[in-house]
């Protein structure tokens, strides 16, 4: 990352997954990871929500939080921190190590959180925002060409799982048109609640609509 902790425990603590704490020696490690991936995600969030301010400051708060969702997606963390080496670092437990755990999206996005985390506590706040705004000018740059596409369904996915802990359910809940002219409509929702609905010419098309209404509906309260 070209920066150096003060405090190496920090570093080392940002790199322990919660399996590893079930076989580790006691007093070996402080503790799991999460509650720094916790704090990292909130200072993530704040400095990527400064830069599209920076960019956009005119637009819908909607509009922004959407853009948002997709430059801090674990797809995107995952890949940064994949380019990092970070995967090589991380202390898992031997049956998440032969599962190779340690090379999933989610597990390296969170380390990744979890080291920005570690390091606003060692080092403050401008140098971890310098070293986020490294670290995604890419994701920043493509949102100023306007050349990030928008992929409603992963983006509504991810954000179920996180702050509902359920996954989206689509179904199709009418189909209509010749065959050379089809046209679905489809229903997106979790436990027992439908969020959103969207017609399309395929199906694919009209899962898409259906998780770009369900993401309005779910960040109305922020317009």
């Amino acid at each position: 990352m070209g920066l150096r902790f003060r405090r190496l425990s920090l570093l080392n603590q940002a790199l322990v997954h919660r399996s590893y704490m079930q076989t580790a020696k006691p007093g070996s490690v402080k503790g799991d990871n999460e509650t720094m991936e916790f704090l990292g995600d909130a200072i993530l969030g704040l400095v990527i929500s400064e830069e599209l301010y920076r960019l956009y400051p005119v637009s819908e708060v909607g509009e922004l939080a959407k853009v948002k969702a997709q430059v801090v997606s674990r797809a995107t963390l995952g890949e940064i921190a994949s380019g990092m080496g970070l995967d090589q670092w991380i202390l898992l437990g031997p049956g998440e190590t032969a599962h190779g755990e340690g090379r999933r999206t989610s597990v390296i996005g969170s380390t990744l959180e979890a080291v920005l985390g570690a390091l606003y506590l060692d080092r403050g706040l401008v140098p971890t925002a310098r070293l986020i705004r490294r670290l995604f000018q890419h994701q920043i740059k493509a949102v100023e060409a306007g050349d990030l596409a928008a992929d409603y369904k992963s983006l509504l996915q991810e954000y179920v799982l996180r702050y509902f802990k359920a996954a989206p359910e689509y179904r199709v809940i009418e189909e209509s048109g010749p065959g050379h002219r089809r046209r679905f409509q489809v229903a997106v929702g979790w436990r027992g609640k439908s969020y959103g609905q969207g017609v399309g010419p395929s199906k694919k098309m009209a899962s898409q609509e259906a998780a770009r209404v369900a993401l309005e509906h779910l960040l109305a309260p922020l317009s």
